[in-house]
Parts: C-alpha cells; structure tokens; sequence
C-alpha cells in the first residue's frame, strides 16, 4: 500500500510539474509571435554604383560643339596595368601616390566589377615592357602590361 501511495504521490508531482511545463511553454509561445523584430528594423544600405553620366543633348548645335573640342584619337597600344581593386578610393590614392615618380598619364578605369589603375599611352610593346620594370622597382611587383586602346597624341 504504502508503494501505491508512493507511486501516486510521484505522478501527483509529475502532472503538477507538467502543467507549470505547459503553461509557461503556451506563454512563451505567444510571446514569441509578437512583433518584437520587424524587418522594418533593419535598415540596409543601398550599394554605392560609380556614377556614369552619358551625355544628352538637346540640339544639333551642342553634339558639333563638344566633338570638335572634346575630339580623342584612339589607336591600338599598350598601358601598364598596377592595381585592380573594387574599391575606388584605394586606386585614387595609389594614383596620387605614384604621380609623384613617373611622368606618365594615370588612369581609373572601371571594368565590371573592378576598378583599374593603368598608367601610360604606348604604341609598342617593347616600351610598355621597359616602362613596367620601371614600376616594378617603384614596389608595385604585380603590375603588366595590358593591350587595349590608347590615346594617340595629337
């Protein structure tokens, strides 16, 4: 008898304790459904796109304007490539870095995804080549030489 009473007492316990268990997990579960988040409350930051401004024209008279002044004869070349980065910023400050020991012209150019740092406007190779070891000594170990279009001077 006294096992039986034991027994009883024991699952007494147990339902009891199943009951706060029950309670406390329906509480905790409407709780949980509130709207404590919103994803308003993330803010995410849009991505910063290079600005890329085409040209529009309004006349006849502005498109004869800028193409006689603005006028870029290209040719096919080579230019010493230093640097590939996404980030713009990086190259610019590369860019005035090495303008102080070359006396050549330095461009950014934007590749999809990379921004490009390439210095020079040579016809041939032999004269890229000469110029990379040139940067090369300057510290810059990775840098090519790249065809592509160049700028003749005029």
């Amino acid at each position: 008898m006294e096992e039986k009473v034991g027994f009883e007492l024991k699952m007494l316990e147990i339902c009891i304790n199943m009951r706060y268990f029950l309670i406390l997990f329906f509480i905790s579960n409407a709780l949980c459904q509130s709207d404590f988040l919103k994803p308003s409350d993330f803010n995410d930051n849009p991505p910063k796109f290079p600005i890329v401004n085409l040209p529009s024209f309004s006349s006849q008279d502005e498109i004869e304007d800028i193409s006689s002044t603005d006028e870029i004869n290209l040719i096919k070349g080579y230019r010493v490539q230093i640097v590939i980065s996404q980030n713009e910023q990086e190259l610019q400050d590369i860019k005035n870095e090495i303008e102080k020991s070359i006396n050549e012209q330095i461009y950014i150019i934007f590749e999809l995804p990379n921004y490009k740092l390439r210095v020079g406007n040579f016809v041939n190779r032999k004269e890229a080549e000469s110029f990379q070891k040139k940067i090369v000594r300057l510290g810059y170990r990775t840098a090519w030489v790249v065809p592509t279009m160049i700028e003749k001077d005029g």
